[in-house]
Parts: structure tokens; sequence; C-alpha cells
């Protein structure tokens, strides 16, 4: 336990500060600054200037001028800040379409105040800049593509379908508020807002948890499939997901209305019971992509923009252009999604190599790739050792043809993308969702003989500052 403010760790008082030491400063936080708010920073702030010191605005839009409540004080080189009163707007706000957003509220949402068309150019400027200043590389003028979810005959929220930003999501993790409602947390807070009719998630989602209440303290999770309308909710008692049990998994139909299970316990929509105390994990939902299906269970990552599968495996077998009898490596290969792909382009006569430690998603990929004998499921993490041995030695190991990266928020790391290179594929796609992890692994790509010959961001994430990218990289022509 941390020793309590003005005491040692012994408990006796702290000793008085030596004459030298700096002085403490009146903390500002609360007290209200007039900014002139300039370039949007990743993360969704844009950044303005106190007197010299950076203060990052959050609800500000480039070229206004607002009022803004310093929200944190304690770094010396910069600040945290809301805009709270908009004094000179930008012609790119517009009123919030979520009653949730807004300084204080919830934090979910970054950019609930900008166009969706501002939102874009916002986002293709940090990744410019990101690619720049930690690849070292100019990609000039870059569209981040808008791209609209799939249907699901349900009717959309506010009027706006998920082009404008709002109904994508289809996999939510929510916390409890005290009196069972579900929630997400406020920004930089642990405090849990009730978001009911949270606007970004999909209709299948709200209609799914419509009324009902869940323990407090608990993590509810939900994915659902708008193709195969079907949908899962997970209720970890334990606080977090993987603690705790499952309280309830609704099936196929329960998103379109039914009422079986809204009481939190033990239900699905066809109204026979759980088993009491099921283990987490046990509910799976089925995903199509195209013509084939991937059953995915809600702890098992899956993009969760409804169309984010299709436009990702698209952009990334156009960048490939994988060939028959071809070895194809997939690293970080989730449930299998650009594995199956990759298997069908490269044939019976071509190999691919999937690799993946989350014991669940092996468990995922094994069913869903099951029906392709030319793909080697390795339940292995990614490291340079394992990415160095993947093929295996000897003149039957074969070559890497062509190789797919989606790694975690922080990259790669440059040690496994040099490992990768190692293999000297003709072409590396790489699915990025931090445009500053990119920037680093690209830094590791051109020192390592490679060039970014094509880049792809699309907006699979409206509303915050995420943006997702597909990059290919291949050798650099001397």
């Amino acid at each position: 336990m941390s020793p309590v403010r003005g005491a040692s760790a012994s408990g006796a008082p702290a000793s008085a500060p030596s004459s030298t030491a700096r002085p403490a400063r009146p903390s500002e936080v609360g007290t209200r600054r007039e900014l002139t708010v300039g370039q949007i920073a990743h993360g969704g702030f844009c950044v303005a200037r106190d007197e010299g010191r950076v203060v990052f605005v959050r609800h500000a839009l480039p070229g206004e001028r607002v009022l803004a409540r310093i929200t944190d004080d304690s770094h010396d080189r910069y600040w945290r800040a809301d805009a709270v009163e908009i004094l000179e707007p930008s012609p790119d706000r517009v009123p919030a379409p979520c009653p949730h957003a807004g300084p204080g509220a919830c934090g979910g949402c970054d950019w609930q105040h900008a166009t969706p068309a501002a939102q874009r150019r916002g986002k293709a400027e940090v990744v410019i800049e990101a690619l720049r200043r930690f690849g070292g590389v100019d990609v000039g003028p870059l569209v981040v593509e808008a791209v609209a979810p799939e249907p699901s005959g349900v009717e959309p929220s506010g009027g706006l379908d998920g082009v404008d930003g709002l109904d994508w999501r289809t996999r939510m993790r929510f916390a409890v508020t005290a009196d069972g409602q579900i929630g997400l947390r406020a920004s930089r807070s642990h405090e849990v807002l009730a978001t009911p009719d949270c606007r970004i998630a999909h209709p299948l989602v709200r209609a799914a948890l419509a009324d009902r209440r869940f323990p407090a303290a608990a993590v509810v999770e939900v994915a659902v499939s708008p193709a195969s309308d079907a949908v899962a909710v997970e209720v970890h008692t334990g606080g977090a997901p993987g603690g705790g049990t499952r309280v309830g998994t609704a099936r196929a139909g329960a998103a379109r209305g039914s009422a079986a299970g809204r009481d939190g316990g033990g239900g699905t929509a066809s109204g026979a019971p759980d088993a009491p105390d099921a283990p987490i994990g046990a509910g799976r939902i089925v995903e199509v992509v195209g013509r084939r299906s991937f059953a995915v269970g809600p702890g098992v990552f899956w993009q969760v923009h409804a169309a984010a599968p299709k436009v990702l495996v698209d952009a990334v077998r156009t960048a490939l252009r994988p060939q028959p009898g071809e070895i194809a490596l997939d690293l970080y290969a989730g449930a299998g999604l650009f594995a199956a792909f990759l298997a069908e382009d490269v044939g019976p006569s071509g190999r691919v190599v999937a690799m993946e430690s989350e014991a669940a998603a092996v468990a995922a990929a094994a069913d869903n790739l099951a029906d392709l004998p030319q793909v080697s499921l390795r339940a292995v993490r990614v490291t340079p050792a394992t990415v160095r041995g993947v093929l295996g030695t000897g003149p039957s190991a074969g070559r890497v043809g062509c190789a797919v990266l989606d790694p975690p928020r922080a990259g790669a790391g440059a040690e496994v993308v040099a490992a990768l290179l190692g293999h000297h594929p003709r072409a590396v796609a790489y699915v990025a969702c931090d445009p500053v992890a990119l920037g680093r692994d690209l830094a590791t790509f051109r020192a390592r003989g490679y060039t970014m010959t094509a880049l792809r961001a699309f907006d699979l994430f409206p509303m915050t500052h995420h943006v997702e990218c597909v990059a290919l990289f291949e050798p650099t022509v001397r």
C-alpha cells in the first residue's frame, strides 16, 4: 500500500522540504483559459498554447477560439483541458448527435462535434505527421476512406447511417453503474456513466441490451453479427473479462427484440436457461465475410466495425496479390480472417503459416480454418525467434512469398520486423490501428531495404480518434 500523502513509509510525518526545493504552485485544475486552437494531435486533442505551454484541448477544432477548463496540470511541459465554451466556432463544428458527448462526459468518442468529413481530414493529417515524424517518410496527400456498415434491418439512431459515424460498432465492452445500467467511463476517469443509448453501438447491440439490468461493478461484453443476425452477451461478475461467471448468453434472433433473458439472468433467445456458472467464452457467434463464415466468441479479437473484416481483407489481397503455390505468412492471425483468404489465393499447392498465441483465438482459428489443409496454424507468440524459424530448415523449407502483419496497438517492433524481412518476402501488408506504431515499424522496413509502395487509410472508428491503415512494403529497387 502506498504511504499516506504527508507521511513517510513508516507512518511518521514527512520531513519538511529543504530550502532549495521548488515551492509548490497552486493547482490550475478547474481554472479557465481563453485559447486559440491549432492543429489536431494524435489521441483526440487539438494543440493550443498558453504563455508558451502546450495545452491539449478536447472538444475543440482547429482554428477555433475557445474558453477551456484545465483538467490536468500535473506535467510541466503540457496541460490538458476541455473546451467548455466556443467563442469562435469552426465551420466544421456540428451539434453532437450523442447526448453523452461533451466536456466531463463519456470518454468513448473524441469527435462527435465535428462533421464526418472534417474527422477524416483530421485523421489523415495525424497519419501523415506520424509517418513523417516516426518513419521519416512524407506520404503527401492522403484520403481516409469512409466505410458504411453492413445493413442490419434495425432502424439506425438519429436518422443517420453508419457512414455518418453512428451505428457501426458490433463489439462493445460496458461497465455497469451502481443501479445496474450499462455504461462507459468518463474521459480519463473511473466514473461510469449510464449509456444505454450509445450512438456508435450497432442497433443490434442496443436492442440486445434494452431494458436490462446487470450486477453492479460487472463487465458486460456484447458481440453481434449483422450478417447472421446473432448476438452474444457475456456478463463477467468478477469485474473484468476472464473473471467471474457468464451470467447469460443470447443467441440468434435475440437482437431483433426477443424479451427472453432480459433480466440479466441466464437465458437465451429461445428461453432455454444457460447452465449456472457456465465458463466464460463458451458462446460463439458466426461472422460472415464474403463466402466464408467465422465462429468467434465475444472475448476473441474481431474487428469492431461491421464492414471492417471485408474491407481489410480486400485491401490486403489487393496489395499482396498472393500467387498460386506461394508460401504466405499471417502473423498475429487471431481467429483466422486473413489466413483463410490467403489460403484461397495460394491454393492447394501453396502454404499459409498462421501464428497466434491467445488460446481462445487459436481455438477459433482451428475451427475456422479446418477446411483448408494448406494452412498450418502455430499456437505460438510472434517473437523474433518464432518468426525466424517459422519455415523450419533444410531445402524443403521453401521461401516466403508474401506476409500480412496485423499486430496489436503497440506495433510489431523492430526485431520482429527484421526477423520477417530476413525471409526476403516480395511483399508485406501491414495492418495498423495506430499510426505512430506504424511509423516506428516503417523506419525498420526502410533500414532493412524495403519501401512503403502503397498506403490506404480507412475510417473504421468514426467519432473516435482511431484510424486503420493498410501499408504495402516491397523491396527497394536499387
